[in-house]
């Protein structure tokens, strides 16, 4: 089989073979579902960033409301080791006021960089570092009298509640900024989930529309496969139906060129039988009439090379109708059966084309139908012509076997071979007769051939044999 070849393609054009080869109802939902898929992702991108922003906002005022809560606490704490250490005298109860001395700038300053950022809450901040000092200035000066030895105004001090005030004052600012904050922490919290719940029904949303046309899509694809699979139906029917039809024409041809072998070998063999009977009839009578004038004539010299000119046309043409018959049908054939008939032909052929032939013949041929005797002959016939005329070959040899049911019949020859241009499926008259005479048999015929060794040509057909032509056969060998 000859190799398939295809151009190459550009990835320009396979690019568009791929593009032309994609149904076009897929190109609407295709398109739809990445504008929806983008649409999606930027919406996620965007809710991500909002819900972020709100939880860095939440744990910044968080942050917040813990720094309150330790400066509230170091203040409650300095406040109760100032009262232990009035009433006890003990060192140990000022190690509150004392950490205290030493955390309280880095709180405060901790607590102004936090709310720099709020408007309006820096009044409130330096508000509230006013009574944390003014607080930690009372602490300082009842621990200084007490350490001086005025213990009761030290204590008196305190009982005037101007240290309370100073605590209820801080304690009403660190509230009213907790109670700021903590309605910011509320509305963050309250956008960040109302954000959330947005994404969540927009990703419900564009999930149900994806699903929608990935179902639509699926929808048109089992219609476009349906669609595909009719037409492939279709074109398998139709191919069908063309294979049918192109059966029952060769069938009809094949049958049609067997009847017309057949109707040509009758034809050939009935005008060999009236050439025989009737022109045989005729040169035979005039052969005798003219041995009759002969014996009956005056010894005139002239009269007698004349009769002599008529007797050898007459021999000629006994010799024409002789070469007739035989070419329209072998009377060997008929009368002895298809290895005499072989071996006239080749001999009386091979000797007059100047080339060296064989034949070679099984021993027991059996009984051939007389069907298969003349198609096996007249491959032989048309074989040795075209070896004649145009193999330019030496040698020639014709081989009949049986193998099997089979009869194979085999030609060789050694001439230049077929052409570098020969097609199997356009042959020449001749070959085409051979394996049409093959294949009216049921068989089939074979070319081998290479260029300046020869070529071969093996014809295979099947050995039918019914007790008719047994019969036949029996009568012509008796």
């Amino acid at each position: 089989m000859a190799e398939l070849s295809f151009p190459a393609l550009t990835k320009r054009e396979m690019f568009r073979a791929l593009w032309g080869g994609i149904p076009k109802a897929f190109l609407v939902p295709a398109a739809l579902t990445v504008a929806l898929t983008t649409a999606f992702m930027i919406v996620s991108e965007r809710t991500y960033t909002e819900v972020a922003e709100s939880v860095n906002a939440r744990r910044v005022a968080r942050d917040r409301l813990d720094d309150l809560d330790d400066l509230l606490i170091m203040l409650v704490n300095a406040e109760t080791g100032q009262r232990g250490y009035l009433l006890t005298g003990k060192k140990q109860y000022l190690e509150p006021l004392v950490a205290a001395r030493a955390e309280l700038p880095v709180l405060q300053a901790k607590i102004l960089a936090g709310f720099i950022n709020y408007a309006g809450r820096e009044a409130q901040i330096n508000e509230l570092a006013m009574l944390v000092i003014d607080k930690f200035v009372e602490l300082e000066m009842t621990i200084a009298l007490f350490d001086q030895g005025k213990r009761d105004e030290a204590i008196g001090m305190v009982a005037n509640d101007t240290g309370k005030a100073f605590m209820d004052s801080a304690r009403k600012k660190v509230a009213a900024l907790s109670a700021q904050m903590t309605e910011e922490l509320n509305i963050a919290r309250t956008k960040s989930e109302r954000s959330l719940l947005m994404s969540r029904l927009g990703m419900f949303v564009i999930a149900f529309l994806n699903l929608s046309l990935l179902t639509f899509t699926l929808y048109l694809f089992i219609k476009d496969m349906q669609q595909r699979q009719i037409l492939v139906q279709m074109r398998e029917s139709e191919n069908q139906r063309l294979i049918t039809l192109v059966d029952e024409r060769t069938s009809e041809l094949n049958e049609l060129s067997t009847h017309l072998q057949r109707s040509s070998e009758q034809d050939r063999a009935a005008l060999a039988r009236d050439l025989h009977d009737e022109l045989g009839g005729i040169l035979t009578s005039a052969k005798m009439d003219l041995d009759w004038l002969r014996t009956h004539t005056t010894h005139a010299p002239e009269a007698l090379k004349r009769i002599e000119q008529i007797s050898s046309m007459l021999d000629e043409g006994v010799s024409v109708k002789r070469r007739v018959i035989e070419n329209l049908r072998p009377s060997l054939l008929d009368n002895l059966g298809l290895a005499p008939a072989l071996e006239w032909y080749i001999n009386e052929n091979c000797s007059k084309g100047g080339i060296k032939c064989k034949l070679n013949l099984a021993e027991d041929l059996g009984v051939i139908s007389p069907d298969a005797s003349i198609a096996l002959f007249r491959i032989v016939q048309e074989g040795t012509i075209n070896v004649l005329r145009h193999a330019k070959a030496n040698n020639f040899t014709a081989s009949l076997h049986l193998q099997g049911k089979n009869i194979h019949l085999i030609l060789e020859d050694d001439g230049g071979g077929l052409p570098l241009s020969f097609n199997p499926t356009k042959l020449s008259h001749g070959l085409s007769g051979i394996r049409q005479r093959a294949r009216s048999l049921g068989g089939d015929a074979i070319w081998k051939s290479t260029p300046n060794k020869g070529t071969t040509i093996t014809v295979i057909i099947p050995r039918n044999v019914d007790e008719n032509d047994v019969a036949m056969m029996s009568k012509v060998t008796a």
